[in-house]
């Protein structure tokens, strides 16, 4: 998974970007719909935190 972090001038992380790609697969893995907001799914939320887990670069 091509990750990527956005973070403001101080350098904490605001935000994540994943491809367009990844994002539709994940829609259809968890069954996400424009009527389901993604921010509605525990399995979903709890999915991606560990894969930004596994992801995130170490803060040395």
């Amino acid at each position: 998974m091509d990750i990527k972090y956005l973070s403001d001038d101080k350098g904490k992380i605001t935000g994540v970007f994943i491809p367009i790609e990844e994002w539709e697969r994940l829609q259809k893995q968890y069954n996400i719909t424009e009527e389901a907001p993604a921010d509605s799914g525990a399995k979903l939320q709890q999915s991606l935190a560990d894969a930004l887990k596994k992801a995130k670069p170490s803060e040395k």
